[in-house]
């Protein structure tokens, strides 16, 4: 019966004071039998204000029902003893105890009003708590059975027998799956008749579902998952004996939409990450598409110069000596002279079909080395230019490859090509540093630089077909290709290799 009523008569505390209450009216009937107090004295009410200390302190320890059966209990004890004194008496006595119960009642009164207020600013601070937790789970991980396991653990409350659960639906981009999870002990593998019902509707409807809260000691709440307007799951929750609280209701309903937004995070980041391994795959096969392709241009290079220097130059020496045995036939003077004039074009013919094949595929290349390539080459554009070139080799020269060489040549010859077309220099210096891990190879010149500005071949491709072929070959060589042009003119190619060990 006290149980029911709220009564703390389990509490140590509220027997003393009801013991307390005992005392004073045991006081005052000795009291009365002294003769110290009579009706008529003016003392006789102090002992019924007496009762206000057990009653307020009732009030502040225990609130109203703690107060309000210490008034009544005070009372009680009182009435045998009212009752013996006339009406005059009796009304003082009876209008003292309302005094002092209705002190009491204020009291304790207010003092509910302050435990509520605490408990709902510990709930609200819970709430607040779970919240968070549940979205730092939500957002440190893109994993989805640690998102909802985290999201779960974050979610449910440990001063409570509570079981939590999150169903995501089968979809495009994400596989069915159930994750449960309680507050204490080890999580069921499956979910019972009504979880299991509320869930499905949940899913079906994209509304809150709830059991019926009468006749059992297990109360349900699912909430439906809304991940870009549509229902990809269910959260739910089931604990007991309490109902589960109305304020609770707003925090599932957070917790819901936090992992809506972190399913919408997971599947983006899902499309991304297989957008990024198709683009890194069409990256890959066009990198192999090109380093093929610029190897089947080499090869086309060495053919056209073997043609070029076993048969046109040969066809063009054999033209040249018919040409100067023809003139030893004594032939007339206007025939020889004509014959002499072929024979100088024929002369130009065969320097300029040696020169194409030495650009084609420099035999110094493959014979030689790299160094010695380039000095080929920068001796036979000077040959051609007025401008003063000079070749500067630092470390120890090695060979790095012919693979290596041939696209490092490449890069020098295009640089040097631009120089002799479009730089007008008057000077221009060729480097190579061989380092323990990096060779450095520098072009520069003085002339009227690039309109573009500072370009990184790495980073950004160049327009035009020469600077672009540049910037493909320093990719092959896994290297990084600088191209510096300052506002007064001059530009510096810069090709870095990385070599091996």
């Amino acid at each position: 019966m006290l149980r029911r009523l709220g009564i703390p008569w389990n509490d140590f505390r509220f027997w003393i004071i009801q013991f307390l209450v005992l005392g004073i009216d045991i006081g005052h009937l000795v009291l009365e039998q002294v003769q110290l107090l009579v009706g008529e004295s003016e003392l006789y009410l102090l002992s019924v204000s007496a009762y206000l200390v057990p009653v307020v302190y009732a009030g502040l320890t225990f609130g109203l029902k703690g107060a309000l059966p210490t008034a009544i209990w005070s009372l009680v004890l009182s009435l045998p003893e009212i009752s013996l004194h006339g009406w005059t008496t009796r009304a003082g006595i009876l209008i003292q105890f309302a005094i002092v119960i209705a002190i009491g009642m204020i009291v304790a009164i207010r003092r509910d009003r302050e435990r509520s207020a605490a408990r709902a600013l510990e709930q609200a601070n819970q709430r607040l708590s779970r919240l968070n937790a549940t979205a730092s789970a939500v957002a440190n991980s893109l994993d989805l059975n640690r998102v909802l396991r985290g999201t779960l653990r974050a979610g449910l409350s440990s001063s409570r027998d509570q079981v939590g659960w999150i169903r995501i639906l089968n979809g495009p981009d994400m596989s069915a799956v159930t994750v449960i999870e309680v507050s204490d002990g080890d999580p069921h593998a499956v979910l019972d008749r009504v979880q299991e019902n509320l869930t499905t509707a949940a899913c079906r409807t994209g509304r809150d579902q709830f059991d019926d809260p009468t006749g059992t000691d297990v109360h349900t709440l699912v909430t439906a998952l809304i991940s870009e307007g549509r229902t990809v799951g269910a959260l739910g929750i089931s604990q007991g004996p309490q109902a589960i609280p109305l304020a609770e209701l707003p925090v599932y309903g957070s917790i819901a939409s936090q992992l809506g937004v972190a399913l919408d995070n997971i599947r983006n980041h899902a499309s991304t990450r297989e957008a990024l391994s198709e683009l890194s795959e069409a990256k890959e096969s066009l990198e192999i598409y090109i380093e093929l392709a610029t190897e089947a241009q080499e090869e086309e290079r060495r053919r056209l110069s073997r043609e070029l220097h076993d048969d046109t130059l040969q066809s063009l020496v054999v033209a040249k000596a018919k040409i100067n045995a023809a003139g030893i036939l004594g032939l007339p003077t206007k025939a020889n002279e004509r014959l002499s004039e072929v024979e100088q074009i024929l002369d130009v013919t065969i320097d300029s079909v040696r020169r194409y094949c030495r650009d084609l595929r420099p035999s110094l290349l493959d014979d030689l080395g790299l160094v010695d390539a380039i000095d080929w080459l920068v001796a036979s554009v000077a040959s051609r230019t007025a401008t003063e070139m000079v070749v500067d080799v630092t470390g120890q020269a090695r060979r790095v490859g012919e693979h290596h060489e041939l696209l490092i040549f490449r890069v020098v010859q295009e640089a040097l090509r631009n120089v002799e077309r479009h730089a007008g220099a008057r000077h221009a210096w060729v480097g190579l540093d061989y380092g323990d891990e990096t060779l450095s190879v520098f072009v520069t010149d003085d002339g009227r630089g690039l309109e573009t500005g500072r370009r990184s071949g790495s980073g950004h491709p160049a327009v035009g077909l020469g600077l672009r072929g540049m910037d493909e070959r320093a990719k092959l060589l896994k290297g990084s290709l600088i191209i510096e042009s300052g506002p007064a003119g001059g530009t510096k190619v810069l090709l870095l290799v990385p070599l091996a060990p």
